[in-house]
């Protein structure tokens, strides 16, 4: 079976590139001598059709246009070869500039007697000769030849048989203008076609020719080379492969024959090189297998904790800010966990009347309700990268940092309070009749606060929080206290920032609960609503 395989792809492949190379030789003859041959024709047509115009030339000088009706007569008529090589005459014809057939009928013969004179006789004898004009020619190639004043040649299919076909323009020389006026450059067009049929079947023959010399060369040549190919390859390859059998049963003590020196010896020395190896291995396998088992059993039992370990984890990690986790993962170490004096944007909001509202509803509808809402703003939220701090019942506080710009935090709390706001109206219309509708009161506050964790220890252990603590942080709360329902409340700082971006309202200076001194606070206008801008 394997040897069958191997010497039959080893004949494919010995065909396949004869085939290629003696076909891309075949085919460029074939090519070669098809041209040859159909531009052979092409030239004997050339000269007969230049022959046929100095022949209506030299009689149309001595004025005896009978001669030439005589001669188109009886080359229509005959039909006759060319010559032996040559292909049949299918039409010889002459038309004037307009397109009539020439020589049939004596309007032209009139106007040279009229401008030259003729004799009698020639007139009489084209008199005999006149007939009914045969179909006006008005094709492409003839109206080129009328205007270009050049021979116009093309290859074309008339009946079923493929045609030369030339249209030779007579032009109408100085020494013709005597008889022909000198208002036209073309006299006429004389339109000569051969049937190709005879070369095309010579160019058949020659082919098929090629084709079987170099077929029979491919057969002779695939038959020697594949016959060599198994006495070199093959048969060295099948016993090498018997050995392989050999070793694979688990007889180590198999050798191949190593004795030719070419590349098939190569193989069988390199064999019996792995075969060693393989025997003084196996042994070592032996003696690897229990230790083997024991890790296995040892990792199993460690894949199992581990498992345990990652499950745990991706409970822990819900609870854990983005920022924390980006932290982690960039030092496991957590030293840049401690706390660090950084620019944040502070974001406060709670609901509206969340103590009338909790007297309104029970408990767990109205932690369906805060859950519901809060939910959706998680995204959002982490769409403008903030990261939720702490959560209280009715209120989320936010914190924004940007290591890119001191502008951008303030814009995505901003942006991000707004999307909050939009997605309570968006909330409230689609539970409507499930939940009441509420409102949020939102503050934001910028500057600087003190971020990182903050460890909590007790005789049971250690807790870690991460948060932001300073004045920045509880003005923020006390904007989101003095907000009315669906107001959006920022201190000075933060407006500074987002003023190119956003309509403010300026609420004025306010006096805030354990903050010293008034504040200049300010309402963002929602989009569409211009009331005050400064």
């Amino acid at each position: 079976m394997f040897r069958s395989r191997l010497a039959l792809k080893i004949t494919i492949l010995i065909v396949a590139v004869l085939i290629v190379g003696f076909g891309a030789s075949t085919i460029v003859t074939i090519q070669r001598e098809s041209a040859a041959l159909v531009e052979q024709n092409k030239q004997g047509v050339r000269r007969l059709t230049q022959t046929v115009v100095a022949s209506i030339e030299a009689a149309m000088l001595q004025e005896r246009p009978d001669v030439i009706r005589s001669l188109l007569e009886e080359q229509r008529g005959l039909r006759a070869q060319l010559s032996e090589d040559a292909a049949p005459l299918e039409a010889l014809m002459i038309y004037r500039r307009n397109g009539v057939e020439a020589f049939t009928d004596l309007a032209t013969a009139r106007e040279v007697a009229r401008t030259a004179g003729l004799s009698d006789e020639v007139m009489k004898n084209i008199s005999k000769m006149q007939r009914a004009p045969g179909t006006a020619m008005a094709g492409p190639l003839f109206a080129r030849a009328v205007e270009t004043l050049k021979t116009q040649e093309s290859l074309e299919v008339e009946n079923g048989v493929s045609l030369f076909t030339l249209h030779h323009p007579i032009l109408n020389k100085e020494k013709c203008q005597g008889c022909h006026g000198t208002d036209h450059k073309v006299r006429a067009v004389v339109r000569v076609a051969t049937s190709m049929e005879p070369v095309f079947g010579e160019v058949r023959r020659l082919r098929n020719r090629q084709i079987l010399i170099a077929a029979l060369t491919i057969l002779a040549a695939a038959a020697v080379l594949t016959i060599a190919m198994r006495s070199i390859i093959v048969r060295p390859i099948v016993a090498l492969s018997a050995v392989a059998r050999r070793v694979g049963d688990g007889d180590f003590e198999a050798r191949a024959s190593a004795g030719a020196h070419d590349e098939i010896g190569e193989l069988g020395g390199a064999f019996n090189d792995m075969t060693s190896r393989l025997d003084q291995a196996y042994t070592e396998l032996a003696t690897k297998n229990k230790e083997l088992e024991t890790a296995l059993q040892s990792l199993q039992e460690s894949r199992q904790r581990l498992e345990l370990l990652e499950q745990l984890k991706g409970e822990l990690s819900k609870f854990v800010p983005d920022a924390v986790k980006k932290l982690l993962e960039q030092n496991p170490n957590a030293t840049e966990l401690v706390k660090k004096t950084v620019e944040v944007s502070v974001v406060f909001l709670d609901i509206a009347g969340y103590t009338k509202l909790s007297e309104q509803l029970e408990a767990r509808k109205l932690n369906q309700l805060v859950q519901t809402y809060f939910s959706t703003f998680l995204e959002i939220i982490q769409n403008q990268h903030g990261d939720v701090n702490e959560t209280a019942g009715d209120g989320l506080m936010v914190i924004f940092q940007s290591d890119r710009s001191a502008t951008d935090h303030a814009l995505n709390a901003t942006r991000a309070a707004f999307a909050i706001h939009q997605r309570t109206a968006s909330l409230n219309e689609e539970y409507g009749g499930i939940f009441p509708p509420i409102q949020l009161h939102t503050g934001i506050n910028t500057g600087e606060a003190l971020v990182g964790a903050t460890k909590l220890g007790t005789g049971a252990g250690q807790r870690w929080t991460f948060t932001a603590t300073g004045p920045t942080t509880n003005v923020a709360a006390r904007f989101a206290g003095s907000a009315q329902g669906g107001e959006i409340v920022v201190g000075p700082t933060t407006a500074e920032r987002i003023r190119a971006y956003f309509v403010l309202e300026s609420l004025g200076e306010k006096t805030f609960k354990n903050v010293s001194q008034p504040i200049h606070v300010y309402r963002v206008i929602p989009p569409g609503i211009y009331e005050k801008i400064v």
